[in-house]
C-alpha cells in the first residue's frame, strides 16, 4: 500500500527534475494526501472529511472568516461571527429588524466564462433545499432561522437572504463548503426532465467561482483529484499552480509521504506519527486552535443516567487532565468549560469543570442509585484511533464511584453515527466538530432539545432560553454572559459531558506561508506562497 501510494505521489509531483528537496516536489505543487476522496464533487452528496476537506479548497463562497488581523492569522485564535468578511459578496448590510441581509456580488466569472449573478445564488441554494441536503439544512433551518425561500433576487448583482427571525449566524453559516455557489449556466446546460438539478454532471464537475478548475478526466472517483487555476479568478492568489488530492486510506502511509516529501500535507494521521514528525526538519507541525470535542454522551432516555446528579457524578469523577497527558503525547486540551475554552471566555467557577470523586459519590447517593452498570460505545472511526485508550481510562475512573463500565468497539463510522442517530446505548465516546466554530452552533448543535441532533433525550429548558438569546446576539460583552450561563449550565446539569478539546494539528512539509488559519481548520492552498 505505502509503494503504490508513494509511487503516485512521486507521479503527482511531476518526477524527478526541478523539484526542491523537502517541499514536496516543486513549490507549485501541493499534493494533498486524505483518507480517501469522494466518489462524486457535488456539494449534494457529502461523504465525510474528504468532501469537506476539498469543499473548502474549491472556494467559490460567499463569506470567509476573516483571519488576516488574528494571532497566526487565526491559529492562535478562532475568528468569529463578528470577523466574518466577502469572498464572492462585495458587500452585505443587514435591515434594521434583523429579518433580512442585502448582499452585493462581486464582478467574477467561472471557469466556464460565465459571470457570476444572484440567479447563481438562487439555484444553489434552492437546489440544496430541494435536495434535502442535511447539514446546510440544518443550518438554514435550525441554527439561523432563514425563511422556507430565503433568496430574493432583487437585480443580477443584488440578492437578500430573508430570515424568520434575526441572527448572529445569518452570514457565517454560508462560510460552510457546501453552500459554495455553483455556475447555474454550466449546470444547466447538462439538466434533464430526469436530472433537473444536473446532479449527474456536478458529480465529476466542480463548476465554481472559485479559484480552481479541473476536467472530468482529472478526477478519479475515490482515488485522485487534480486541480488547476480558474483563469479567470480574480480573487487572492499564491504561488501554488498545481493542486492534488490523493487517496491514501492507511495513516501511516500518509505520514511517510509527508516524513519523504512525497506529500505537501496529509489529514488525519494518528497523534504518535505527529509527533514523530515534530523531529524532521523538514515538516512543520502546526498546533491551532479548533471547537472541536469529544464528549461522553449518557442516554438520558435510561432512567438511572437521566438524572441530574448521576450526570453530574460522572462528570466529577472524570480526570480529564489524566485522559489527555496519557492519550495525546502532548497535543489537544483537557475540555475545562462547559463550552469550549478555543472560544476565549472563562466562564468563571460555575461553568468550569472540577475533579471530585468524593462530591462524585456523594450525588450518586442522594440519587439513590447503588452500584452501576453501563455499556460505553466506542469508535475508532469517530472520535478517533485513541478511543479505546480514553474508554480504558474512563472505565479505570468511574471504577472509583462504583459504576461498572463495559466497553462495545464499533468498527465503522457509520454504524457508530447510525447507533448515535437511533439513540441505542447507554453511553458513548462521540466527537462534536462544528460545522461553524461558534459559541451558540456549540450549544445548540447536541445540547438544546430544539436540535435534530440531540437524539440522547436531554432536556434542559434553561439552557435553551440561554441558547435562543446566544444565537440572536452579535460577538460582545453581552454574549460573553449569555456564553457564561450556558457554560454553568452544562457543567452543573451536563448534556454532552466534555472530555477533550482538540486542537487542530497539521503536519506540512516546509517550503510554504500564508496559511489561513480558518475556524474550520482547512488548508485554504490557493492562498499559500513560496517560503
Amino acid at each position: 500500500m505505502l509503494m503504490t501510494a508513494v509511487a503516485l505521489a512521486a507521479s503527482a509531483c511531476g518526477g524527478g527534475g526541478g523539484q526542491s528537496a523537502g517541499q514536496g516536489g516543486s513549490n507549485e505543487t501541493f499534493t494533498y494526501a486524505l483518507t480517501g476522496l469522494p466518489t462524486s464533487l457535488d456539494p449534494a452528496d457529502y461523504q465525510g472529511d474528504p468532501s469537506r476537506n476539498i469543499g473548502f479548497e474549491l472556494g467559490s463562497s460567499l463569506f470567509r472568516w476573516d483571519t488576516e488581523g488574528l494571532p497566526g492569522q487565526g491559529c492562535g485564535t478562532l475568528a468569529n461571527v463578528g470577523q466574518v468578511t466577502g469572498e464572492l459578496a462585495e458587500s452585505y448590510e443587514r435591515a434594521a429588524d434583523g429579518k433580512s441581509v442585502t448582499v452585493k456580488l462581486r464582478e467574477v466569472k467561472s471557469a466556464a466564462g460565465n459571470p457570476l449573478t444572484a440567479n447563481d445564488v438562487k439555484w444553489t441554494v434552492d437546489r440544496l433545499i430541494a435536495l434535502k441536503v442535511s447539514t446546510p439544512g440544518t443550518l438554514m433551518q435550525d441554527v439561523a432561522d432563514y425563511a422556507t425561500d430565503p433568496i430574493k433576487v432583487v437585480d443580477d448583482r443584488t440578492f437578500q437572504i430573508v430570515l424568520d427571525a434575526p441572527s448572529a449566524m445569518d452570514v457565517a453559516i454560508l462560510t460552510w463548503s457546501q453552500f459554495r455557489v455553483l455556475d447555474s449556466t454550466e449546470a444547466k446546460k447538462n439538466a434533464t426532465a430526469d436530472d433537473p438539478w444536473a446532479k449527474k454532471y456536478l458529480s465529476t464537475n466542480t463548476a465554481t467561482f472559485g479559484p480552481w478548475t479541473q476536467t472530468p478526466a482529472e478526477f478519479v472517483a475515490g482515488d485522485r483529484l487534480t486541480l488547476s487555476p480558474n483563469p479567470n479568478y480574480t480573487g487572492q492568489r499564491g504561488d501554488v499552480r498545481k493542486l492534488i488530492f490523493l487517496a491514501v486510506p492507511d495513516a501511516s502511509s500518509r505520514a511517510q509521504l509527508v516524513s519523504t516529501g512525497n506529500a505537501n500535507y496529509a489529514t488525519a494521521l494518528q497523534y504518535e506519527q505527529y509527533a514523530q514528525l515534530k523531529g524532521n526538519a523538514a515538516v512543520e507541525v502546526q498546533t491551532c486552535a479548533s471547537a472541536d470535542r469529544i464528549p461522553l454522551v449518557l442516554n438520558a432516555k435510561d432512567p438511572n443516567l437521566a438524572k441530574p446528579q448521576v450526570r453530574r457524578a460522572i462528570s466529577l469523577a472524570l480526570d480529564r487532565k489524566t485522559i489527555v497527558d496519557a492519550v495525546y503525547r502532548g497535543f489537544n486540551k483537557p475540555s475545562l468549560y462547559g463550552i469550549s475554552q478555543a472560544y476565549g471566555v472563562d466562564p468563571g467557577p460555575e461553568g468550569t469543570y472540577a475533579f471530585n470523586v468524593d462530591e462524585a459519590k456523594s450525588l450518586l447517593s442522594q440519587a439513590g442509585v447503588g452500584p452501576l452498570s453501563i455499556t460505553l460505545h466506542i469508535s475508532p472511526a469517530r472520535p478517533g484511533s485513541e478511543a479505546e485508550q480514553i474508554a480504558i481510562l474512563v472505565k479505570t475512573q468511574l471504577a472509583a464511584i462504583g459504576i461498572d463500565v463495559g466497553i462495545q468497539t464499533v468498527a465503522s463510522a457509520t454504524e457508530i453515527n447510525t447507533i448515535f442517530k437511533d439513540a441505542s446505548y447507554q453511553a458513548m465516546l462521540y466527537l462534536e466538530p462544528p460545522a461553524v466554530a461558534d459559541p451558540y452552533y456549540s450549544v445548540f448543535l447536541y445540547n438544546s432539545s430544539f436540535s435534530k441532533l440531540n437524539t440522547f433525550g436531554y432536556k434542559n429548558p434553561e439552557l435553551d432560553a440561554i441558547a435562543t438569546e446566544l444565537g440572536k446576539t452579535q460577538p460582545g460583552p453581552e454574549r460573553d454572559e449569555q456564553h457564561k450561563r450556558a457554560a454553568a449550565q452544562l457543567v452543573q446539569n451536563p448534556g454532552f459531558i466534555y472530555l477533550v478539546d482538540r486542537d487542530f494539528v497539521h503536519a506540512v512539509r516546509k517550503g510554504f506561508t500564508n496559511y489561513q488559519h480558518a475556524p474550520n481548520g482547512e488548508m485554504f492552498v490557493h492562498t499559500l506562497k513560496k517560503a
